[in-house]
């Protein structure tokens, strides 16, 4: 059995966009798992913005790859082999598989000999397809709901908006906004992300960064203020919520695409005060904290999958060869909803 694996290559700069140029796909055998270990075979790869810190030489929060080393990524995975009595052959795992069609996963002991949530874990295999998973009942799906109801206190009559509405963490808040009986205006670079935003991921209204004055926009949109802001995004755009903030909102800032990645370091929010006259909150977070919290989440999101108020929002490529591209094609807006690659397919 051969395994195709993405290795780091080179660090791009801070002026580089992350893609193909930057990794070598490389044919490896697969071995043998050995004590506490599994094969696993990867069904479906997920990618987020904060990949792109794995690649750079001096991160300021993730640990940083060594050139030759496979490169990181949260997938969902069959077990081929297993040497765990946990686990069998044909199970379901979530966990970081890297960007290869096979991997060898070491299951970590917790108290009592049971198996520590940092390690790969079942999931539930009758809920299919596999991409749903990381999807909109997976990483997506939980760091929206934990970023929309732990930190932004969303309910009924609020009035939310969010940036990068139509990335995939943004789109699935979005609809966990609704779920709740909110008001959800999404801001997306383009007509057609807005019209997707509107039509699809069912919000309210968009607005268009790259066409429309976004400050006349929510002044129109929002009246009466933004309860919630949930940010991907920060920079200019997070300056211009500040200053229409509502009486004891809150900014959930769940990412910082725009800026987090630059080599010098921008002027801070110049409206920061609008938090003290407001009452106002702003929290960021990082979803891994939360790893404990993972199957309730789920189960909350599967209640609302369920029920129709949430739905898969994928926008998927097949095959390992496209993972870099798809990784790119985040920090260039071109993917409209979750971006995903099915590697392999489902049993």
């Amino acid at each position: 059995m051969k395994n195709l694996q993405w290795q780091l290559k080179a660090h791009p700069t801070a002026d580089e966009t992350v893609g193909v140029q930057h990794f070598n796909l490389v044919e490896k055998e697969v071995v043998a798992p050995g004590p506490n270990e599994l094969l696993v075979r990867t069904l479906v790869l997920g990618t987020s913005p904060a990949q792109r810190a794995y690649t750079i030489e001096n991160p300021r929060f993730h640990e940083s790859l060594k050139i030759g080393d496979v490169m990181r990524g949260r997938g969902i995975g069959v077990v081929e082999k297993s040497n765990h009595p946990d686990f069998a052959v044909g199970d379901w795992v979530a966990g970081s598989l890297g960007w290869q069609q096979y991997s060898i996963q070491k299951i970590g002991l917790g108290p009592k000999g049971t198996v520590d949530v940092l390690s790969v874990q079942k999931v539930d295999d009758s809920i299919r397809p596999s991409s749903l998973h990381l999807g909109a009942l997976g990483n997506a799906g939980y760091a929206a709901l934990y970023g929309m109801e732990d930190v932004g206190q969303v309910s009924a009559g609020k009035t939310v908006v969010i940036s990068a509405a139509a990335g995939g963490v943004g789109c699935m808040a979005g609809q966990i906004a609704k779920a709740h009986e909110a008001r959800a205006i999404g801001i997306a670079g383009g007509p057609d992300k807005c019209d997707w935003l509107c039509q699809q991921a069912g919000f309210d209204a968009a607005i268009d960064y790259k066409n429309e004055d976004v400050a006349e926009a929510l002044d129109r949109l929002c009246p009466d203020g933004i309860d919630i802001f949930f940010d991907n995004v920060g920079g200019p755009i997070l300056d211009i919520v500040l200053q229409r903030l509502a009486m004891g909102s809150r900014v959930v800032l769940c990412g910082l695409i725009a800026t987090e990645y630059l080599t010098e370091r921008p002027p801070g929010p110049a409206y920061y005060s609008e938090l003290l006259y407001k009452r106002a909150r702003m929290e960021g977070y990082v979803i891994w904290d939360q790893v404990r919290r993972y199957p309730a989440f789920q189960a909350k999101l599967k209640a609302w999958y369920d029920q129709q108020l949430i739905k898969p929002l994928d926008d998927i490529s097949v095959g390992i060869e496209t993972v870099p591209d798809a990784l790119s094609s985040l920090f260039k807006g071109g993917n409209t909803g979750i971006r995903l690659v099915r590697v392999s397919e489902d049993d």
